[in-house]
């Protein structure tokens, strides 16, 4: 996600600029930015030079249609930017659940467990990790932090990881009731915090597996082509000349609006404009790991295998 700061005008310049530079998005804007200029250069060159304003249409036509497009248009960006802004409240709601977990679970676990404590602060830091790239549909596991060998055989050979990770959370959840750590209460308590979990890891996945509805995106994008293509014929007879800038800021406009849809539509990918999910993820581990006073520091592995944590 492209940090920045609205206030200060020239950094936020270099951030535009190094947007088009990194953005696959906004060089197809650039581009479908290009081809309006040339279509509207050809028109405009052939209907004044050659046929002397004999092709055009009356511009209340266009008035009208373009009412109709900019609603359509306003929808779309909506639709887009609702799915974006829920995909963060779902973060930000994983971010206070993993804090309250671990502050409950700091309050329950003697000071001197550190193995069960190094457990949750992994588990709960793998649970994360396994989230951001289960929504990209690419686990990398040799991002996760090693907690014990059977651990990793289940994780590796899971078909849902973030899911079998959490299993093993309610589980030593159970364990630590069992052995009396713990009240009814408490593991009451415990199980409904990582019941947030598993709501945040449906949510995120409702988001992902159920896109904009595809005749309904593309019609926006058909709309949007023919009227930036019959654009011209209105404004010729009034814009001479002007009608090529004309044509080139309004495609701008509307095929950026489409753009920047389909970018933010699914904001758990790598993009640009896309949730700094990595980010979040990295937070929550070491809020955690200071939570559950357990000192962490990581170490680079091979990619394909799985890292482990030096205490």
């Amino acid at each position: 996600m492209i940090v920045y700061d609205s206030k200060e005008k020239w950094g936020l310049l270099k951030v535009i600029i190094k947007t088009f530079k990194e953005s696959y998005n906004m060089r197809q804007l650039l581009f479908l930015v290009l081809l309006t200029a040339i279509y509207a250069s050809v028109f405009t060159i052939v209907n004044l030079e050659y046929l002397h304003q004999k092709v055009a249409i009356d511009t209340v036509f266009f008035s009208l249609l373009g009412v109709v497009l900019s609603l359509f248009l306003v929808f779309r960006l909506n639709s887009a930017y609702d799915r974006w802004w829920e995909g963060r409240k779902q973060w930000g709601k994983l971010v206070n659940d993993c804090r309250t977990f671990a502050l409950n679970l700091n309050s329950i676990i003697p000071s001197d467990d550190k193995k069960r404590r190094r457990f949750f602060v992994k588990a709960i830091a793998n649970f994360c990790v396994a989230l951001q790239w289960h929504l990209r549909n690419d686990i990398k596991y040799g991002r996760f932090i090693h907690i014990n060998k059977d651990i990793t055989e289940d994780i590796e050979n899971a078909m849902h990881v973030p899911n079998e990770i959490a299993s093993h959370m309610f589980n030593e959840v159970e364990n630590m009731w069992k052995e009396k750590i713990m009240n009814d209460l408490d593991k009451f308590q415990l199980k409904e915090l990582m019941q947030g979990f598993i709501d945040v890891l449906g949510a995120c996945e409702r988001i992902k597996k159920t896109p904009i509805p595809f005749s309904h995106s593309t019609f926006i994008k058909m709309f949007t082509v023919i009227y930036i293509f019959i654009l011209p014929f209105g404004l010729i007879s009034m814009f001479g000349y002007l009608t090529i800038p004309a044509v080139t800021v309004m495609g701008f406009a509307m095929f950026g609006i489409n753009v920047i849809s389909d970018e933010i539509e699914d904001p758990f990918g790598l993009d640009a404009n896309d949730l700094p999910t990595g980010r979040i993820a990295d937070v929550i581990r070491e809020n955690v790991y200071e939570i559950l006073q357990v000192k962490s520091s990581f170490e680079r592995v091979k990619v394909a295998q799985v890292a482990e944590v030096q205490h």
